[in-house]
């Protein structure tokens, strides 16, 4: 295959070089050229193998990708196979939308704006890099949102995160309608857990109760009806995604960091934790929504864990190991703590940079 063949293909130009598109700028940036196709368009002279380009193979999923170096930049190729992803977000923008002439294969569509944001919407499940995605997708809907996508390119949205989900292997093998004790007892780092979940969830609630327990309609399951959610007001969405931040912030950072005499900023800590609600620690229409809503969810918006600290103080909330630990729980924190760094570099939830950019996301919401 060459770069000549790509016009049997109708290319759709994706990515930034995409956006730049409809964003003009001064001068182009150095990104690659993203270009989807259909895989089964090809004519048979076009015989999808590893030779040719300047690499190219199975890119998994019934993809192939190739590679070209050209003078404007790297040329990257993916062919799709009918039914996935890419091969209907094709579909979707096979008729209209902007033409590039000068691309490095040639004339090129574009895909439209709505298309790009729900391919870079699926794209916030995966944690690398996820902190300025999330915030460049943000700055981009407030932009380009106002225009409805089509039925084809929600159907493909929803298609690529089953794609992404199933390569990251963040598909959840337990399911919600499970009893509590099951669901919860599979987490595999329990040893970190030095207080009851629940426990963490009643004292830093914004009600008499955790909101999440009183839209149960079974008490005894994790699962929670999206019927009920959405009966509960606006503010009461927003807190019920924010009180589930901060009893993971709290099981995960601030008391493990506290267990070795370090300090955790309750922000740094509150915004890992959406991150983790944000990519793999919740699926479907919750993550949908803390996704979204994103903006509005990037500040506290309490002071979780002085509630926290004043429930201890009178009892309320207990540990459940007392000291002197053993050894498994002091490594078992040891290197929670460990994996949580390693998230936050992936992720970017690192410095000063980040913690400016939270206030500024913050504010305009």
């Amino acid at each position: 295959m060459s770069i000549r063949d790509l016009a049997d293909f109708a290319p759709l130009l994706i990515g930034e070089r995409a956006w730049e598109v409809h964003q003009p700028v001064r001068r182009r940036s150095a990104s690659a050229w993203e270009v989807w196709g259909r895989a089964t368009a090809a004519p048979a002279r076009c015989r999808l193998t590893r030779d040719g380009p300047v690499a190219a193979g199975e890119a998994g999923d019934g993809q192939v990708a190739y590679r070209w170096a050209t003078a404007t930049g790297e040329l990257v190729v993916r062919l799709w196979q009918d039914g996935m992803a890419g091969a209907l977000f094709h579909a979707a923008n096979a008729e209209d939308g902007a033409v590039l002439a000068d691309a490095p294969c040639g004339r090129i569509r574009v895909a439209r704006p709505t298309t790009l944001l729900l391919i870079d919407r699926a794209t916030l499940v995966e944690p690398g890099g996820w902190y300025a995605r999330m915030q460049r997708f943000h700055a981009r809907q407030a932009q380009f949102g106002r225009e409805a996508a089509a039925p084809l390119e929600h159907a493909a949205h929803a298609r690529h995160v089953e794609e992404i989900a199933a390569r990251s292997g963040t598909v959840h093998a337990v399911s919600m309608r499970s009893p509590n004790a099951e669901f919860f007892g599979g987490f595999k780092h329990a040893a970190i857990r030095l207080y009851e979940h629940d426990d963490l969830h009643g004292a830093t609630c914004y009600h008499d109760a955790p909101l999440y327990y009183t839209i149960k309609d079974d008490p005894g399951l994790a699962y929670i009806p999206r019927r009920n959610f959405e009966r509960l007001v606006g503010a009461d969405r927003l807190r019920l995604v924010r009180e589930e931040c901060y009893a993971i912030a709290l099981e995960r950072v601030v008391v493990p960091a506290r267990f070795f005499g370090m300090s955790e900023d309750p922000q740094r800590a509150y915004l890992y934790a959406l991150h983790r609600v944000c990519t793999d620690l919740a699926t479907g229409w919750f993550r949908d929504f803390a996704i979204e809503h994103f903006p509005e969810l990037a500040r506290t918006g309490s002071d979780y864990v002085g509630r926290f600290d004043a429930a201890v103080e009178s009892g309320q909330v207990r540990r459940k190991v007392s000291p002197p630990e053993s050894d498994e729980v002091r490594q078992a924190l040891a290197d929670n703590l460990r994996r949580v760094q390693s998230r936050r570099e992936l992720a970017g939830l690192t410095g000063q940079a980040w913690t400016d950019a939270a206030e500024r996301t913050a504010a305009s919401a």
